[in-house]
């Protein structure tokens, strides 16, 4: 069914972490409700209709009466990054330029990507990256097109220097058909200038896999990403004929549970860079990192509404640590982003990541030094319920910060002797500890760790950390967030009701979009006529309409009508001579004039002195413009956070539930437990207390406290 023929009704949003499928389920009206369930990796259809059931159970009603009255589903997981790490992907087969074989293993400095500091410092220890194909799968084919230069050249950008060879063309792909391939990539070295030779071989390939009777499909680069910087441009291929298949075959089953209960709209899943598209995208691979993206999608959505326009986003759950930033209300884009130790030529959301989270192993070494992660119990949480390992949560639940009764909600019940008794054999006795120090110590390491990455994180991009909101949020970061925001400076700490599926919200509240980026290398030097600068402009015109027409026919396939598609604009530019172009987005799409041209520096000097001070300007050396991008986006349906009348600063009596003993800071302290769903904006809930929900624990320690605003977000500050 197309993608705008439903338009009223519920919208699902999952975040399918490795520890817990979170469900946003909005009404019509905006409001939503939150479930939950234990991720199933083996079979994620099943901890997926799980979750919706949790959530529909609050408004009483079953996952089958949801679906067949939702308009979008949406469902961000993390199949593609299981099937990297795992190497679990497809026989690939690749035709390269010859003379380019080893481009699938060449990573010239970037043999520390993903490698610990300790790695690093020993590099003669240091593990090589995988290879996405066996090298015997990896064919040269003769030809040869010029690419762009900044000098002048003989032969001009898209000029055919050696035609293509196809007869060992045909050969190459009879070889890899005996090799039992999967997928056949193309990518040959200047197709991102002309795709001909390409776009050639490619017909060739299926006519010779056709003829022998295969079902072998064939990707060329110039169709996943048609840019420069040949090794990352590989990977992204790589990525899509390795992984991006296999991820969407899981999706599918997703997708046919959704439509078995009467969902009648296509699942949808979350790009790299934000945004929603349906999971038959061409090209999936792009939405690699899509779990963690709708935590800043919902940041975004938070400095919207409230005004704070800075965030720095604390995502903390089963596995990692991710820190974000929403800057001025926009999230940052990296160009060419690193993910499972591969950097590829794909646009993703900025973000810095420990491998440390609430289901972390804690372990001691024979050297008595102490780790956390990057080993995850994931779904089976600690010693506590179904791992045989100590985790962070065994640690909360022997302090008494978690109750060990009503982990989600009473539905698993945890065992808080058998984490103490691991405290104490695996932490306290060999490091010669009592026993809650000992797990007090631990929690001193975790946050220490977590508070240097939100530091790292602002301070190495030269920002100001009381010009920032810290927004906390997964399944554990409201439980330390006391821990974590002491000491990072920021200017304001908050938390949500729905801290815990939060990334959830985030997926809800993301646009349909697709985004399409093509090289080019348009010189403009200081000196430029006014003639020069029209034929300038031309280029860059013709190349974004020519990305508007391929947005217009991809999405229509999809459903959407294309009178409903609005476009945004952008460029990629440097100063010529620098190596790195700076992502510049316009508030214009048509360049005709030399004027034209100049709003369009105009722009890129106003991006890079937000980067960079006014005195590393150099406008006398000229610019180039090395990409265009175009942004295509249709209107969706998103959740709407309600404003509520401030009510008493104290709590109603029906929200106060009990007393409990958490040890803190050295010793045992009575906290008062409160209900979440009782509290109304206008509270403040004073420390030593916790605010309890079925989704997190909210801890405030003595001396702070915890104020409702009139969204019901909860601000963490100094008791006043």
């Amino acid at each position: 069914m197309k993608v705008e023929e439903i338009d009223q009704g519920y919208i699902l949003a999952l975040d399918a972490g490795g520890t817990m499928t979170d469900t946003i389920l909005v009404t019509p009206d905006g409001s939503f409700t939150v479930g939950k369930s234990l991720t199933n990796r083996e079979d994620e259809k099943s901890s997926y209709l799980e979750s919706v059931g949790d959530a529909a159970s609050y408004l009483g009603l079953t996952s089958s009466d949801v679906h067949s009255r939702t308009s979008v589903s949406i469902y961000a997981g993390t199949g593609m990054l299981n099937t990297i790490i795992t190497g679990t992907g497809a026989n690939v087969g690749l035709l390269v330029t010859r003379g380019f074989e080893h481009i699938t293993v060449i990573e010239g400095g970037l043999t520390w990507l993903g490698e610990s500091q300790a790695e690093i410092l020993h590099s003669q220890l240091r593990r090589h990256t995988a290879p996405l194909v066996d090298s015997r799968n990896v064919i040269g084919v003769s030809e040869r097109i010029a690419g762009p230069t900044y000098l002048t050249a003989e032969a001009k950008s898209g000029e055919v220097l050696i035609p293509l060879n196809e007869k060992e063309v045909e050969e190459a792909v009879k070889t890899l058909l005996k090799n039992k391939v999967e997928v056949i990539g193309i990518m040959f070295l200047n197709s991102y200038v002309d795709p001909r030779h390409e776009l050639k071989a490619k017909e060739i390939a299926e006519r010779v896999i056709q003829e022998h009777g295969a079902d072998v499909p064939v990707v060329c680069s110039a169709e996943v990403a048609p840019v420069m910087k040949e090794n990352n441009r590989v990977k992204s291929l790589l990525f899509q004929a390795y992984a991006a298949e296999k991820t969407r075959d899981q999706l599918r089953q997703v997708e046919q549970s959704a439509q078995k209960e009467g969902y009648k709209a296509s699942l949808q899943t979350l790009l790299s860079y934000g945004g929603a598209v349906t999971i038959h995208y061409s090209r999936l691979y792009e939405t690699v990192l899509s779990g963690p993206i709708g935590g800043l999608t919902g940041a975004q959505q938070v400095a919207k509404i409230t005004g704070r326009k800075n965030i720095v986003t604390a995502d903390l759950g089963g596995t990692s640590f991710d820190v974000g930033l929403v800057v001025d209300g926009l999230i940052g884009i990296r160009k060419d982003a690193d993910f499972a130790r591969h950097r590829l030529a794909l646009p993703m959301v900025a973000l810095d990541s420990v491998g440390s989270g609430a289901g972390s192993v804690v372990r001691v070494d024979e050297y008595r030094r102490m780790h956390i992660g990057p080993k995850s119990a994931g779904y089976r949480v600690g010693l506590c319920y179904q791992y045989p390992e100590l985790t962070i949560t065994d640690i909360n639940v022997a302090l008494g910060y978690v109750d060990p009764n009503y982990f989600l909600g009473g539905k698993v019940k945890l065992d808080r002797e058998k984490a103490l008794a691991g405290l104490e054999e695996r932490v306290a006795k060999p490091l010669g500890l009592d026993v809650f120090a000992a797990g007090e110590g631990v929690l001193d390491v975790f946050h220490t760790q977590m508070k240097d990455l939100i530091r790292v994180t602002l301070q190495s991009r030269g920002y100001n950390p009381s010009e920032f909101t810290l927004l906390c949020y997964g399944g554990a970061g409201p439980v330390h967030m006391w821990g974590y925001s002491e000491g990072t400076g920021v200017g304001n700490v908050m938390t949500l009701p729905f801290a815990a599926a939060f990334s959830a919200f985030g997926a809800a509240c993301a646009e349909y979009t697709h985004r399409y980026d093509k090289s080019l290398v348009v010189l403009l030097p200081h000196s430029l006529s006014a003639e020069e600068k029209q034929r300038a402009a031309e280029t860059i015109n013709s190349a974004w309409r020519n990305l508007e027409e391929i947005a217009v026919r991809e999405m229509a396939n999809e459903g959407i009508n294309p009178s409903h598609i609005t476009f945004r604009y952008g460029i990629y530019a440097r100063y010529i001579g620098q190596l790195e172009s700076f992502d510049t987005p316009l508030t214009f799409g048509h360049v005709h004039t030399a004027d034209d041209i100049d709003r369009l520096t105009e722009a890129f000097e106003n991006v890079y002195t937000k980067i960079y001070p006014e005195g590393a300007r150099f406008p006398e050396a000229g610019y180039a413009i090395t990409e265009v991008y175009v942004q295509a986006v249709a209107p969706k349906p998103v959740p709407v956070i309600r404003e509520y009348d401030l009510e008493g600063v104290k709590p109603a009596d029906s929200a106060y539930i009990s007393t409990r003993e958490v040890y803190h800071k050295g010793k045992w302290e009575l906290f008062t437990v409160w209900e979440m769903s009782e509290l109304r904006a206008g509270n403040v809930v004073k420390g030593p207390a916790i605010i309890q929900d079925p989704m997190t624990t909210v801890v405030i320690p003595p001396g702070k406290e915890v104020a409702l605003d009139q969204f019901r977000f909860l601000h963490y500050r100094d008791a006043r």
